[in-house]
C-alpha cells in the first residue's frame, strides 16, 4: 500500500477498475480505504453507520468504500448481484443521518476471484484535494437516532484512524491526525513508481496501441467500408464494427486507426481497449494491456491527449472534454466496449453535439441499437482462408505444404474465425498432429470456445439461450416454425430472443429461395459451443427433438388426405402447401374436441398456427376452439388475427367467427358490426343474413331487421323448391311483424307458411316453428 497514490487517486476521482483492483491487492485499510463484505442500508442502525464512514472519510480528505472485501481478512469475496444502489441514493441516505451534502460516487465492476465472476463496489467519497482545508472538518448537523448508542448527535466530528472510524472530542486531536497522516504520505511519495506508456505510438496528440499482428490479411473491401464509413458523414460519428468473438473485429480497428495516423486525416488519435484477456494455443491468459475501464477513466485519457490534467469533478471533466472534441477532429477507437460495465461510455459518445468533430470507432460483438453506422464483420472466405493459413504458417515457423483438404478441414473446425485458425495452427506447432489440433479446437475444453462466445453467452437472455443451444440439434438450419416447437416458447419471447442473437452476430437470417421462408443459420463452431450448453437445460435436448420428430410425422401429408379436403382448399382460395398443412391441422383439431380430447386438440391447433401464420382460415377456427373452451380472451385475439387477414375467400369466415365471439362477451354492437362485414363479403350466403338479421332484432333495431328477413324470402321464394332458410325467415318476420304490431302482415306471413309446409313435405320438420306461432 502506498498512501501518497491512494491519496493521488482519491483526488483524481479514479474509479476504474484498475483502482479496484489495486485497492483490492493493498489487503489493508487505512484512513483513505476502508472494506465491507456488504452494504446495507435498510435500518437506521446501518445508514447511521454509513453516516458516520462518510462524515469521517470527507474529514479525512476523501476515501473509498470497497464493497465485497472481507473486513479484517482483506480476502475478496465478491458479490453475487450489482448494489441497487446509485450516487443520488446514497447521498440522500447520508443527508438522512447527518444533515449534510457529501458528494459520493459509486461504481461497479466485475473480477475473476477463484475461477468465478463476482461483482464488486467502488464508493468514493469526495472532499477538497487542498490539504489546509481539511482542517475545517464537518460536523453533523441533525439528531439521528439519538436514544439508540449508534445515534449521531448534531456538532459531533468524526475520522478515519488508521482502519477505523472514530468520534473525535475536539479540532486539536484532528489537527494532530491529519499531520501525522500526511507525514506519512509525504513519505510514501518518495518510493519511487515505474508509469510505462502502453501506446506504441505515444507522440503529439495521437496514442495507439501496438498492433497484436505482424501482417493484416485481406478484407481489402471491409478495411475500405470501415474508413469510408468514419470520413463520410459528419452526421453519424459513431461506426461500430460488430461481429462475433475472434472474427478479426480488434484487427480491423486497430489497422484503421495505423491507417488514418499515417494520412494524419485527424489531428488527434485516442486508441483504447477493454481486452482482458488474450488466447494463445496454451489458453487464455489475462492481458496487461487494457487501457479503458470507465467514463471518468476515458474522459481523463481525452484530457491528457490534448496536455490537460484532470479535475476532481467529473462533470468538469466532461465539459472540457467535449469542448475538445468539437475543436479538434479526432478520432476516438474504443475496442471491445461491450466487456465495460459502465454504461455512460455509450451515453457519452452517443450524447455528443451535433458539431463535435470527433468520430468513434468502437467494436462490439452487437449493435448498440442507437444512431450509429453498423459495419458487420463475419468470418472468412475460403480463399482468405487460404491466404490467412499461409502468412501465418510461414510467422510461426510451420513448413508444411497444405492440401485442399488440410485446408478444407481447418475451414469446417474453425467457422472461418481468424482467432480459431491461429490457435490451431499454435496448437500444431506443438503437437505436430494437425487432426489432433483440428479436434482440440471443438473440445470440451477448448478454451477458443470459451474465449469466443462465454461473455456474449452470459449477457444473453435466457430465452436466447435456448433457442441458440435449440439449434445444435438440427442437421439443416431450422425456421421459426420449428424453433418454436423446438423450444415450446411463445411467439413474441421466440421473436425477442432471434432478433438478440441476430443482433449480437450469432445467428444470420436466409430466405429459402424454393418457398421464401426465413431459416436461420450459425456458424458450425458457434453451434458447437451452444451444444455444449444444452445440458445446463435439463431433458430440453430430449423434449425438443421429441417435440420436433412429432411435428414432422404430422407434417409428412398423404395424397389421398390431401384429397378429401379439396372442397375447402377451394373455397377458401388455399394454395400454399403450409396453409392446406395449416387446414388440415385445424380439421383434426376439430376432430380431437368433438372426441372430448382438448389437450391434443390445443397441440394441433398451435401447431396449426406455426406453419400458416398468415392464414386468416388458421385464426379463425382456432377462436372457434378457444371458445368452445370458454377463453374468450384468447379467442377474441384470434378472431381479430382472423379478421385483419381476410380476403374475398375468408373475409365471411372471419367476420362470422367474430360475431360469435362478440356474441358471448353480450357485445350486441360489434356482433352486428361483424356480420354487417360478413355479408359483405358474401351477399349470397342467407344463413349468415338471417343471422344478422335475428342479431338486430335483439338489439331492438326491429324495421332493419325485417327488411334483411324480406330480402331473405324474397331469395328463397323465387326457388321452384325453397329451404328450410324460407320457413326460419318468415317465423323471424312474423314475430317482428308483430313486435311492431304490424298484425295483419304478421296474419299473411303466418298463412303463407302453413300453406308451404303443406305443399313441400320436406319442411315438415320445421313445422313446430310456425306452430309455436299459432
Amino acid at each position: 500500500m502506498n498512501l501518497s497514490r491512494i491519496e493521488k487517486m482519491v483526488r483524481e476521482g479514479d474509479l476504474s477498475l484498475d483502482a479496484l483492483k489495486y485497492l483490492i491487492d493493498c489487503r489493508a485499510e487505512c484512513e483513505w480505504l476502508d472494506y465491507k463484505q456488504v452494504l446495507q442500508l435498510d435500518t437506521d442502525y446501518q445508514v447511521a453507520s454509513f453516516g458516520k464512514d462518510a462524515i469521517a472519510m470527507k474529514n479525512t480528505g476523501g476515501g473509498y468504500l470497497v464493497i465485497g472485501v472481507q473486513d479484517k481478512t482483506w480476502l475478496p469475496q465478491g458479490l453475487p448481484v450489482k448494489l441497487a444502489f446509485d450516487a443520488k441514493l446514497l447521498r440522500d441516505k447520508i443527508r438522512r443521518a447527518t444533515g449534510l451534502e457529501i458528494t459520493v460516487d459509486i461504481v461497479q465492476h466485475q473480477l475473476r476471484y477463484t475461477g468465478e465472476l463476482k461483482w464488486f463496489a467502488l464508493i468514493l467519497v469526495r472532499a477538497s484535494s487542498k490539504r489546509k482545508k481539511r482542517r475545517t472538518p464537518s460536523m453533523v448537523r441533525i439528531d439521528f437516532c439519538v436514544k439508540h448508542p449508534y445515534g449521531l448527535r448534531r456538532g459531533e466530528i468524526y475520522f478515519r484512524r488508521g482502519d477505523s472510524t472514530v468520534r473525535l472530542d475536539d479540532g486539536d486531536e484532528l489537527a494532530d491526525l491529519l499531520d501525522d497522516l500526511e507525514d506519512r504520505a509525504d513519505q510514501d511519495s518518495l518510493v519511487p513508481e515505474q508509469h510505462t506508456s502502453p501506446f506504441a505510438i505515444d507522440t503529439g496528440t495521437y496514442r495507439l496501441l501496438e498492433k497484436d499482428y505482424r501482417n493484416f490479411i485481406g478484407r481489402q473491401v471491409l478495411r475500405e467500408k470501415i474508413n469510408e464509413a468514419i470520413t463520410r458523414d459528419r452526421r453519424i460519428w459513431i461506426v461500430n464494427v460488430h461481429g462475433p468473438g475472434g472474427v478479426g473485429k480488434s484487427a480491423l480497428a486497430t489497422q484503421a486507426a495505423y491507417d488514418f495516423y499515417e494520412r494524419q486525416e485527424f489531428e488527434a488519435i485516442l486508441h483504447l481497449t477493454a481486452k482482458e484477456t488474450v488466447l494463445t494455443h496454451q489458453g487464455i491468459v489475462r492481458s496487461l494491456g487494457r487501457t479503458l475501464y470507465s467514463l471518468e477513466d476515458l474522459l481523463a485519457q481525452i484530457l491528457r491527449l490534448f496536455g490537460e490534467e484532470p479535475r476532481s469533478e467529473m462533470e468538469e471533466n466532461k465539459s472540457h472534454a467535449l469542448e475538445w472534441l468539437s475543436v479538434m477532429p479526432t478520432l476516438l477507437v474504443l475496442d471491445n466496449l461491450e466487456t465495460v460495465d459502465d454504461g455512460r461510455i455509450l451515453s457519452f459518445i452517443q450524447g455528443l453535439p451535433d458539431d463535435t468533430l470527433a468520430k468513434v470507432l468502437i467494436t462490439s460483438r452487437r449493435k448498440t441499437g442507437g444512431w450509429e453506422f453498423p459495419v458487420t464483420v463475419s468470418e472468412l472466405n475460403r480463399e482468405e482462408i487460404s491466404e490467412f493459413i499461409a502468412t501465418k504458417s510461414s510467422e510461426l515457423g510451420i513448413s508444411i505444404k497444405w492440401s485442399e483438404d488440410n485446408i478444407d478441414n481447418i475451414a469446417n473446425a474453425s467457422g472461418g474465425l481468424p482467432l480459431a485458425i491461429q490457435w490451431i495452427l499454435g496448437h500444431y506447432k506443438l503437437s505436430r498432429n494437425l487432426n489432433k489440433s483440428i479436434t482440440a479446437v471443438n473440445s470440451d475444453d477448448s478454451p477458443v470456445l470459451e474465449f469466443s462466445f462465454r461473455n456474449i453467452w452470459d449477457a444473453l437472455d435466457e430465452g436466447s439461450r435456448r433457442v441458440l443451444s435449440v439449434m445444435s440439434i438440427f442437421d439443416s438450419p431450422p425456421d421459426s416454425r420449428l424453433l418454436a416447437i423446438a423450444t415450446n416458447l411463445p411467439p413474441e419471447r421466440l421473436e425477442a430472443a432471434l432478433l438478440e442473437l441476430e443482433e449480437a452476430t450469432l445467428i444470420g437470417r436466409q430466405v429459402n429461395e424454393v418457398d421464401r421462408r426465413s431459416v436461420y443459420t450459425s456458424l458450425p463452431i458457434t453451434l458447437t459451443f451452444a451444444a455444449k450448453q444444452l445440458p445446463r437445460f435439463g431433458n430440453l435436448e430430449i423434449e425438443a427433438r421429441r417435440r420436433v420428430q412429432q411435428y414432422v410425422q404430422q407434417m409428412d401429408l398423404q395424397q389421398w388426405e390431401v384429397q378429401r379436403f379439396v372442397d375447402i382448399f377451394k373455397r377458401y382460395g388455399v394454395k400454399t402447401d403450409n396453409e392446406k398443412r395449416g387446414v388440415i391441422l385445424c380439421r383434426r383439431g376439430e376432430s380431437a374436441t368433438f372426441a372430448g380430447n382438448l389437450v391434443s386438440a390445443e397441440e394441433l391447433f398451435t401447431q396449426a398456427r406455426a406453419v400458416a401464420p398468415t392464414s386468416a382460415y388458421v385464426f379463425a377456427m382456432s377462436a372457434n376452439f378457444e371458445l368452445a373452451r370458454k377463453r374468450v380472451g384468447q379467442a377474441i385475439k384470434y378472431a381479430d388475427n382472423a379478421c385483419a387477414r381476410a380476403n374475398r375467400f375468408t373475409g365471411a369466415l372471419a367476420y362470422s367467427v367474430k360475431a360469435r365471439v362478440s356474441d358471448a362477451q353480450r357485445d350486441k354492437r360489434g356482433q352486428i358490426a361483424a356480420l354487417r362485414r360478413a355479408i359483405e363479403y358474401d351477399p349470397q350466403d342467407l344463413v349468415l343474413r338471417h343471422q344478422y338479421g335475428v342479431a338486430l332484432s335483439r338489439a331492438g333495431e326491429t324495421r332493419d331487421a325485417i327488411e334483411q328477413f324480406s330480402r331473405i324470402i324474397s331469395i328463397e321464394g323465387a326457388k321452384e323448391t325453397p329451404s328450410e332458410t324460407l320457413i326460419m325467415a318468415l317465423k323471424t318476420r312474423i314475430i317482428n311483424y308483430r313486435r311492431l304490431r304490424y298484425n295483419e302482415e304478421a296474419e299473411e306471413d303466418l298463412a303463407r307458411a302453413k300453406d308451404l309446409l303443406v305443399k313441400y313435405p320436406h319442411l315438415s320438420s320445421q313445422a313446430h316453428h310456425i306452430a309455436d306461432l299459432e
